[in-house]
């Protein structure tokens, strides 16, 4: 019997998607109900506070996805989950830059969980390979 080389690792680059895209859809529907409370709170009087609300949750959606991330990782037992974290960050930014649509949501919250699977499994496989007993 042919074995791929993916097959030992597959269940965890298949956990790793599942995180990627599940910690980026939760980071990102809090940051959206954040946004719409606080929009609705002020009443969209305080000129100029769309714009810090917007950097300020993009700021919190950067932290929080990446640790939510790695905690799980660690978690259900990838190898290496900080390096895996590491990457999938990286990965992801790289994906959302070179997305050339601006999508609002519900789509936009599909094509960042896609994002997120994309490089969950990305960082999973860069740091399996990294590691000596995988």
């Amino acid at each position: 019997m042919t074995r791929s080389r993916f097959a030992a690792g597959l269940g965890h680059l298949i956990q790793a998607a599942v995180i990627g895209a599940g910690c980026t859809v939760a980071v990102s529907l809090l940051a959206f109900g954040l946004a719409w409370a606080i929009s609705a709170w002020t009443g969209e009087t305080v000129i100029g506070a769309n714009i810090g609300l917007g950097l300020a949750l993009f700021a919190l959606r950067l932290v929080a996805t990446p640790a939510l991330g790695w905690w799980l990782a660690r978690r259900v037992g990838i190898p290496r989950p900080g390096t895996a974290t590491l990457v999938a960050v990286v990965l992801y930014l790289l994906l959302a830059w070179l997305n050339p649509m601006d999508l609002a949501p519900p789509a936009v919250l599909l094509a960042q969980c896609l994002q997120g699977a994309l490089a969950g499994a990305g960082g999973c496989y860069v740091a399996m390979r990294l590691s000596r007993n995988h």
